[in-house]
């Protein structure tokens, strides 16, 4: 049996902002993930979502 621990990629929170790099502009319109928005946000995929990783 495995421990979980908080996951470090979204810090526990299961979600992450769009991971997708655009430098230091903002996302635009078509960003396949965001569309543009900065305030969305993805499942995390180190936990998809859970918010938790086992311990190695």
């Amino acid at each position: 049996m495995s421990n979980e621990v908080k996951c470090p990629e979204c810090k526990g929170k299961g979600q992450i902002p769009c991971p997708l790099e655009y430098g230091d502009d903002d996302h635009p319109d078509s960003c396949p993930v965001c569309a543009g928005n900065s305030r969305a946000r993805v499942p995390c995929p180190e936990c998809e979502g859970s918010g938790k990783v086992d311990e190695y």
